[in-house]
């Protein structure tokens, strides 16, 4: 369930932030009088026409038509929902938001969690820069070339190994023994006495979510210790698998590329952006995760794999690769030489190296196939490549993405694609698990017939099966004929369609060409419904402001929390080209909705008359007394 902010806290959001600020942060801003002007971010141009007005609070491009508040302008540049870019607003404000995030008794364990650590990283970060309790791992990484700079901006820590240190660091903090171990900074210890801190004598890289809170932590050692990486265990507030490292800074730089660059070490992340390179992000200790693709896509559509060059850092990279193809976001496999990681690279011959490696990324097909190539390319080699490369096209829900990457494939390999089609059709059939001999027996029993087994173990119906003729009698069909689609229509993904260009488009056109043409259209979802009504207000009132900043206005006290999720979700989707005709694109699913609409009605009519006749041929049937 979403967080659900007052419309006073969102007020007061608005009213204390300087939109201009926040603004400059992407933007080159230049005074003009009563407003600000610069070039937009949002679409490509040489002579600015964007332009912020302090007084009004809100920002505007006479290029694209891109326009709103500073909540929207967070959301749009840095790819998160509507509650996210309250929360990261509100932070620096010191506005508390705990009584409008949720209405359970989590939200407190949540945000205790979360204070503990904060108060862990304050510690291990002074720790660090300490003469004598962090020289151990500040010399590690300034020896290996890191800057006190980059250090600091990311929080690097250090955690002492001394007995009782944190736990006596995080009580005078206000961190209890009881929290301190619900958030996994201590452990009970299997031989009884003092609990003990998870982490001890390492490096310390805290783990933020998108709101920037504290949400886990990973630490590095700095000899021959293994493991050589130690993260904090999965809990209700954190999980590996749906973070990013990084992202909290990064994803600004993300958005405004449009690509991201994913490593697997907190240190190569480091390495990059104390050069420059700024849209990287980092797993968490895991494998490459589709919660984690998906994250990604909120900023960019595409995503760099800069692996290490060992045998295992090249398994990674093509994992990642076919997640990242599946989640809808396009890869490129960068190889670092045999042995080298990228913060080898980069420290070591510099970022212009770094930037020729990462303009040498090739697609996931291509790579697979030079990988077959350096294998000996030889038939079963390219085979067993091509199989791979298939079974990701098979999981591509997207059907225009799956062929194309499918008209790839066989270039690259040479083959036809209808050959590859075929093949593809047969993987994706072969995912189910197929309708076993025994299953049927067991529903044909389960329906109250009996079954006799053949000599063969087949299962035969009991007494006579066949005509005078050999031949299985004709059975007839009773009940009533129920006519089925062949395709069935995907409503829910096509009324999302349909309200997500109505709210992107500001002029409103989008708007009134649904609420004129809609006749006696019913949205499935009671929260589509939900927003329709809430179209029909907006222009009752008078429309004026754009139907997105009427629906983010309102949104705390037009619904619950499944309508204010659904808004969320349709208002923080990847933006539309500029070129896009939303009135276009509105007629064309209110077409395909009022199309299913009517087919519906229609055979819910067919049914009830075909039902109402047969009943009456039954009353009118002869009956016999007994």
């Amino acid at each position: 369930m979403a967080p659900v902010f007052s419309p006073d806290i969102i007020a007061r959001v608005k009213d204390e932030t300087d939109i201009v600020e926040v603004v400059r942060q992407h933007v080159s801003l230049k005074p003009a009088g009563a407003v600000y002007k610069g070039l937009c971010p949002f679409h490509a141009e040489k002579t600015p026409s964007f332009i912020v007005t302090p007084a009004r609070q809100r920002y505007h491009c006479f290029g694209c038509a891109t326009g709103g508040d500073v909540i929207s302008f967070i959301m749009e540049t840095e790819g998160v929902t509507f509650p996210e870019a309250v929360e990261i607003l509100a932070r620096p404000l010191d506005i508390d938001l705990s009584a409008w995030l949720k209405d359970d008794e989590s939200e407190g364990e949540r945000r205790a969690y979360h204070r503990a650590n904060e108060a862990a990283t304050t510690l291990w970060r002074e720790a660090f820069w300490e003469d004598d309790l962090g020289r151990k791992g500040r010399s590690y990484l300034l020896d290996r070339g890191f800057t006190e700079k980059v250090m600091r901006e990311f929080d690097v820590g250090w955690a002492s190994g001394g007995s009782g240190w944190l736990e006596s660091g995080l009580a005078k903090a206000g961190v209890d023994r009881e929290l301190a171990i619900g958030a996994d900074l201590l452990r009970h210890s299997d031989r009884g006495g003092s609990p003990f801190a998870y982490f001890r004598n390492r490096i310390i890289f805290p783990i933020k979510s998108i709101s920037r809170q504290v949400t886990g932590f990973g630490g590095r050692v700095v000899d021959q210790g293994e493991p050589k990486y130690l993260n904090s265990a999965d809990s209700p507030f954190f999980s590996k698998g749906k973070l990013l490292y990084g992202f909290d800074a990064s994803r600004m730089s993300i958005a405004r590329e449009k690509t991201a660059i994913l490593v697997e070490g907190y240190l190569d992340l480091l390495a990059l952006a104390q050069v420059g390179i700024t849209n990287v992000v980092a797993t968490c200790g895991t494998a490459f995760t589709p919660d984690q693709a998906r994250l990604i896509k909120r900023g960019a559509r595409n995503v760099t794999l800069l692996f290490d060059g060992d045998k295992a850092g090249l398994k990674a990279a093509v994992r990642s690769a076919d997640i990242a193809l599946k989640a809808g976001i396009e890869p490129k496999i960068v190889r670092l030489p045999q042995g080298k990681d990228p913060a080898d690279v980069v420290i070591g011959d510099g970022v212009e190296a770094m930037h020729q490696v990462l303009r040498e990324g090739v697609g996931y097909v291509p790579f697979l196939k030079k990988l077959a190539e350096a294998s000996g390319g030889d038939r079963e080699v390219n085979e067993r490549a091509l199989r791979q490369a298939l079974g990701t096209v098979a999981g591509i829900e997207d059907p225009l993405r799956r062929e194309y990457v499918l008209q790839e494939a066989a270039e690259v390999f040479g083959l036809t694609t209808d050959l590859l089609r075929e093949e593809v059709r047969k993987e994706a059939a072969g995912r189910p698990a197929p309708r076993s001999a025994a299953g049927s027996a067991a529903r044909s029993v389960g329906n109250g017939k009996k079954n006799s087994t053949g000599p063969q173990g087949s299962v035969k119906p009991a007494g006579n099966s066949s005509g005078p003729d050999g031949k299985a009698p004709t059975r007839r069909r009773t009940g009533p004929v129920v006519r089925r689609q062949l395709t069935q229509v995907n409503t829910a993904s096509i009324e999302t369609d349909l309200l997500s260009h109505i709210l992107m488009d500001d002029s409103g056109e989008a708007a009134r060409i649904f609420l004129a043409e809609r006749d006696d259209l019913q949205l499935a979802r009671p929260e589509a419904a939900n927003l329709a009504a809430e179209l029909v207000v907006w222009q009752e009132q008078g429309a004026g402001s754009s139907p997105r900043d009427f629906v983010i206005d309102r949104w705390n006290t037009a619904g619950d929390g499944i309508y204010r999720g659904f808004v969320s979700q349709l208002i923080s989707k990847e933006d539309h080209p500029v070129s896009t005709d939303f009135t276009r694109v509105v007629q064309d699913c209110l077409g395909r909705l009022q199309a299913n609409f009517k087919r519906q009605k229609m055979a819910a009519g067919h049914y009830s008359v075909r039902s109402s006749a047969e009943d009456s041929k039954s009353d009118e049937s002869p009956t016999t007394e007994s």
